[in-house]
């Protein structure tokens, strides 16, 4: 799978590990941009296949970012990287037109299958942000 794919990070060191990942999965390309307002003005721009944003971010945060590209252009995929896995985030996520939601922690792992998930189309959680949402609708359906 080669792909151009925007990766927007404030942390070096984080979009450091990313490039190497994708490079690693032979995934294509890495545009980078290091806050919203870049990583917003460099996808109108270069057209990428794919967006990884980082949530919290200078400037604009990544699910604004989202929701002005989704506007844009829909047929983007997206997916949001951060290292919270609060309800309302992954509620707003998803309302911007996020496809796949990541937790830092666990993007060693996840970052690549989220890619290949959300590139056919599907919608991809990990494991640590699905356990938030379970835990808020199983018990409301009787299941404990």
């Amino acid at each position: 799978m080669i792909l151009r794919v925007l990766v927007a990070e404030d942390s070096s060191v984080i979009l450091k590990s990313v490039r190497e990942l994708l490079r690693a999965a032979e995934i294509g390309t890495v545009l980078e941009a290091s806050d919203g307002v870049e990583a917003l003005a460099l996808a109108i721009e270069s057209k990428p296949d794919l967006l990884i944003l980082d949530y919290a971010m200078p400037e604009m945060n990544g699910i604004d970012v989202a929701r002005l590209m989704h506007d844009r252009r829909p047929d983007v995929p997206m997916i949001l990287m951060t290292v919270t896995a609060a309800e309302y985030l992954i509620a707003a996520a998803f309302g911007a037109g996020i496809r796949g939601f990541v937790l830092k922690r666990d993007a060693g792992d996840d970052l690549v299958r989220a890619i290949h998930v959300v590139m056919r189309g599907g919608v991809y959680v990990s494991p640590g942000a699905a356990l938030v949402l379970c835990e808020r609708y199983l018990p409301a359906a009787g299941v404990a």
